[in-house]
Formats: structure tokens, sequence, C-alpha cells
């Protein structure tokens, strides 16, 4: 059978739109755009959203909430695509939502305004098929402590339950193993404060899932990518101040070290495991003289002895406490705090700044001015 004239003008037009809409859904999928940090923006506002910028064209900013009341935190998944993110409200409690880039529809993830509780910190497993977060339930006229709690993001119901089905069990800042069988936490516990690390299935063969890392410091520190070992900040008392060192737990030995030494001349803080594992960022300021203001960046190798240190995007004018590797472990996302201006003035007028660092080239450059929390999309 022959087309005529109109059966092949609708042939080519159908063909065209759907040529069209392939293209750009091809285009716009999110893993295929070039490197992006998103943070929360501007940060002396009333309210913050969720904004994006590419490293190479920062002034070409998009916003990607649009959050009435602003948004607490929140968290991409692993392909960029899903934005989940913890939503305020106007009654007081914070709720946790889930956009889709792509399309730009949004939805609740857990109505937690219904449930009267407050709920933040959404943390994508590596997989892509579980989202952690912080909820605390209302008590009185406050909330209580907070539990970690899952969302199944397979299911369309987007089913939530416990991480652990003891309700005193509470606890902070969900981190994530590489292969998404272990959740680290900082237990909220006052009279048994530290790290509790639940593996869904054991790794030992035993039948152990919840173990503790006794730690006074109130911090998480950071999980390595094999779920094996955890290094964290402790407290130490040095000529009548405290300060802090950072420590290493092998769970497969159940052995304790120090990564760095608690008697040493420094304070050091916020470390994260690279994605291979093998190097270890982390912000320290020297307490002799080669004292800063504000702590810098400092790489170590696992390995490495203690003093091999390579500093990045150092500047004695910044204080440098939060950031996060790429996927791929080239770059480094950070957030800044200017202590002193250019000019030499005193800086506490100033604002937070997002950054991305280059280990390859050894170059940084600011991302924007009057943002914070910054986070890798799609990686």
């Amino acid at each position: 059978m022959k087309l005529d004239k109109l059966d092949f003008a609708v042939f080519f037009i159908v063909a065209f739109c759907l040529g069209t809409v392939a293209i750009a859904a091809y285009l716009s999928d999110p893993a295929r755009q070039p490197a992006r940090v998103a943070y929360l923006y501007p940060a002396l506002a009333a309210q913050q959203n969720v904004w994006m910028a590419t490293i190479n064209d920062p002034s070409a900013q998009q916003q990607a909430s649009f959050s009435e009341f602003g948004v607490y935190d929140f968290d991409f998944s692993p392909d960029g695509r899903w934005l989940a993110f913890a939503d305020r409200s106007g009654s007081g409690t914070v709720t946790l939502r889930l956009r889709d880039l792509a399309s730009g529809q949004v939805r609740d993830l857990v109505d937690c305004v219904a449930l009267a509780a407050y709920c933040t910190s959404p943390v994508y497993s590596p997989d892509g098929k579980t989202l952690a977060y912080q909820r605390a339930e209302s008590v009185g006229a406050g909330y209580g402590l907070s539990r970690i709690w899952l969302i199944d993001m397979t299911s369309g119901s987007y089913e939530t339950i416990p991480l652990i089905a003891d309700s005193q069990v509470v606890g902070h800042s969900a981190i994530w193993s590489a292969d998404s069988n272990t959740i680290a936490f900082y237990s909220a516990d006052r009279t048994q404060p530290g790290i509790l690390i639940y593996e869904f299935v054991p790794r030992d063969g035993s039948d152990i899932q919840l173990r503790f890392i006794p730690s006074s410091h109130g911090t998480m520190g950071t999980l390595s990518p094999n779920g094996q070992q955890v290094i964290f900040p402790d407290l130490v008392r040095r000529n009548d101040q405290f300060f802090s060192h950072l420590q290493i737990a092998d769970l497969a030995t159940k052995e304790f070290a120090a990564f760095t030494d608690a008697n040493g001349p420094w304070d050091d803080v916020s470390a994260r495991w690279s994605p291979d594992g093998e190097t270890v960022a982390f912000a320290r300021r020297y307490t002799d003289e080669r004292w800063t203001p504000g702590h810098q960046l400092y790489l170590r190798r696992k390995s490495a002895p203690a003093d091999a240190l390579t500093p990045i995007a150092y500047d004695e004018r910044y204080n440098t406490s939060y950031l996060r590797w790429n996927r791929s472990g080239d770059r480094l996302a950070l957030q800044r705090f200017p202590l002193w201006n250019a000019d030499g003035t005193d800086g506490s007028l100033s604002r937070p700044e997002v950054w991305a660092h280059d280990l390859a080239t050894g170059q940084s450059h600011k991302i924007i001015e009057d943002a914070y929390l910054p986070r890798w999309v799609a990686g």
C-alpha cells in the first residue's frame, strides 16, 4: 500500500516530533550535563533555595527548588535526575519533597507536616535505591531527638521505615558506604555518645549488624568507601584549651589508632574520604608558628606518614572546613568563609562562598558568594 501525500505529511510530522523530544530528553538528561555544583542561596536571606551552576560558567546559575519558606538541606540522586530536599513549612515543621529535574514535577516523599515531624538531611545511597534522612517526632511544644529513617526509592509509594526499630537508638548525620551496605551516623544519646555503624548484611558473616565507636566530639566524621574504617575527630585538652585531632577505627580488626597526633600543634576537623579510599581530605589549623586565622585544607594518603600532607586551596584569609568530593575523586566542592578581605580589612561582614578545586590542575575558583552547603550534581 502506498502512502498518499496526507499520510506522508502526518508520518513526517510524528517522526519529527518524536525525534525532537528524544533529542531534547537526551540533551536535558542531568547526567549528561557538564560538571555542576549545587548550593543553598542566598545565605543571608530569610529563605534559601537550591541553585546549580556549572563550574566552567558559574554565572549561568539555575534555580532548582522553589520553596515558599526555604530549603533546610538537600541531596541529589546519583544520576543527577532527582532532587530530594527538606522543605520548610509555615507551621514550623520541615517535610521531605522530591523534584524531577527533567520535568520539573514536585511531590511529597514524606508528609512530615501531617505527621507533625521534623524531617531533614536526605542522603541518597550510592545505588540510588534508598534515601536516608533524619526525623524528629513532635514532643509537646517541640521535637524529640532525631532518628535515622529510610525511604524505598524503588517503590512508587516511597515507603518509609526507621533504620533501627528501637526508638531509643537516636542519631544524625548519616553517611553511606560505596556499596550501599553500610550506614554510619552519630549517636545523639547523651549518656553514651559516639558513632554507630549499621550493616544490612554483616561483612564478617556474623549476625551483628550494629557496632559502636565511642566519641564525645558530636560529629560523624567520614566512613571509608568499603565501609570498614571510620576517621573521626576527637577532643583533646592542651594548655587548658580543647582541640580536635583525628582517630581511625578499623571495624574488621577492631583496632583504634591516631590518624593525627593528639599532642601535635594543630586542630583537625572535617575529614572526608576520597571515593577510591586512598586519600583523606581534612581541615587543619596549626597552633604553632604556622598558625593561620582559619582552617586550611590538606590531603593525606591513608598509608602515608602523618606529616606527608599536601595543602590545597591554601589561602590564609579563608576558613575552609566543609568539603565534598565528586564521584571520580578529581575535584572538591568547598564551602569557605573569608576572615579577612583582600585589602586586609576585617571580613566579619563577609558572606560564605562556594568554591571548586581541581586536583589535576591545582586550581581553585569561586563559584558564588552568599551561598553554602555545596553538593555535586550527578557526581
